[in-house]
């Protein structure tokens, strides 16, 4: 029976399972227990105590300990400006400050990292990154296999295969997503979901060129799953050997239940969106901010930070950067002041325009239509738009009054008009090719809301 059990697997590739072990979600992981140092000019204090990873009040590294050291080489050291390395083993691990200290029998001390945190010799090169990823929404990817400690066999369509010229950066989602994902939706927090591999191609991977490889790769994961998410943990392999370990809180945000545009049971399309994202983040440095920035304001605003109103700013900020670059840096449709002097929701038609000549007011949006209606002097849903959008900056009492009477569920329904117009500008743009959740669709069953980008001119 084990043989035909092998026979069935033996053309799947094995699952990546996480190095960092979380049984449930916010727990708390230990990064060393036993002396480390703080060394400044002055001079170093050994303590003995514990360095941990921390997901609360923000993600972020911590440490605390007794001094082993004298209290008046404590005391000579203690200085509330002064920025401390934290060494383990001999090797600096972050910069830190302390936050607390108490001085009774012994002295403890409590404090923080500042920025990057890795354990190990990060100046090695190596030959592959792992890595962990919290938060990360569910895909129906590429199909591999886990073998378990009593000799199981498990298989799932649980892998995304994201390649390109330079790197091969597979992720899995956990064998135990579904409950994980239950237990994250209940607690809140973070919960490790995925775990990936990075490969180069062809020589090995500086620490320098990994930090450029992770801020682009973030920042398509929070494209791809509508809020910020970020590998974690990331570990450097040379030789079979786990060389360092890159403990920093690389920004994720707090779980929360967010509309994402890809598709639910399909990855068609990622991949090359990847390549595409990839290469016009290496295109330039304006390239690259222009997608920093328009997904910034996208997640955010996706996430309803500022709730409606707040949205609606953010949205109209994103479409308004996507104009710019698109329209008038890009494309060079409009030169001089004429570029400047058009309306904001002129801006928006003509920024639409490029991609689709059919995009219009969505027939699931009744409340909006119903407005439109009665208000004949708004000439479309674009104007209304940018109306809500200049009632809430420019709050004259005029406009505070107007925008007292128009109903909270035509609010919604113009927010997410403004997300699926950023959606569609920026999928545009990255020349993606597969299907897409349509936010406004109305369409409530899973599989209904997917459907091709509206036509290209």
């Amino acid at each position: 029976m084990k043989k035909e059990i092998e026979e069935l697997y033996k053309d799947l590739p094995f699952g990546i399972s996480s190095t960092i072990p979380m049984n449930e979600p916010n727990q708390k992981i230990v990064i060393h227990s036993g002396t480390f140092n703080l060394i400044v000019d002055k001079g170093s204090i050994d303590i003995e105590g514990d360095v941990w990873f921390d997901w609360f009040p923000h993600i972020d590294t911590k440490f605390k300990g007794i001094v082993k050291s004298s209290t008046k080489d404590l005391i000579g050291l203690l200085n509330a400006n002064d920025c401390y390395d934290l060494t383990i083993n001999g090797l600096i691990f972050g910069k830190s400050f302390i936050t607390n200290t108490t001085l009774t029998v012994e002295a403890e001390v409590s404090g923080q990292i500042l920025g990057l945190s890795v354990i190990g010799d990060r100046t090695i090169p190596i030959s592959k990154i792992t890595f962990s990823i919290p938060n990360l929404r569910d895909f129906f990817g590429l199909q591999i296999k886990i073998i378990n400690e009593k000799g199981d066999y498990f298989s799932g369509r649980n892998r995304l295969i994201f390649e390109n010229k330079d790197y091969i950066i597979t992720i899995d989602k956990s064998r135990d997503y579904k409950k994980s994902f239950e237990s994250l939706s209940a607690k809140g927090g973070y919960f490790i979901l995925y775990a990936g591999e990075i490969q180069k191609k062809s020589g090995h991977i500086s620490f320098e060129n990994l930090n450029k490889l992770h801020h682009c790769f973030s920042t398509f994961l929070s494209f791809i799953n509508g809020q910020r998410c970020s590998p974690l943990f990331l570990q450097g392999i040379h030789e079979d050997e786990i060389v360092w370990t890159d403990y920093t809180g690389y920004k994720s945000d707090l779980f929360k239940h967010v509309h994402s545009w890809p598709q639910k049971l399909s990855i068609n399309g990622l991949s090359d969106l990847w390549n595409e994202f990839y290469e016009l983040w290496n295109n330039s440095e304006n390239d690259k901010d222009f997608l920093v920035s328009s997904i910034h304001w996208y997640v955010e605003a996706n996430a309803n930070s500022g709730y409606l109103e707040g949205s609606i700013i953010m949205i109209q900020t994103a479409l308004e950067l996507i104009y710019n670059w698109f329209v008038i840096e890009n494309r060079r449709i409009i030169y001089g002041k004429d570029a400047d002097n058009i309306s904001a929701s002129n801006k928006i038609r003509l920024l639409l325009s490029q991609f689709s000549t059919n995009i219009k007011l969505p027939q699931s949006f009744l409340n909006m239509k119903s407005y439109l209606d009665l208000n004949k002097d708004i000439h479309d849903e674009i104007d209304l738009f940018v109306q809500i959008r200049n009632s809430i900056i420019h709050s004259q009492e005029e406009k505070r009054r107007k925008l007292s009477k128009i109903p909270n569920r035509v609010k919604y329904e113009a927010q997410q008009l403004g997300l699926w117009y950023i959606e569609i500008s920026l999928l545009n743009i990255l020349k993606f090719k597969g299907k897409y959740r349509n936010r406004c669709s109305g369409k409530l069953w899973t599989g209904e809301d997917e459907e091709n980008l509206p036509k290209n001119q």
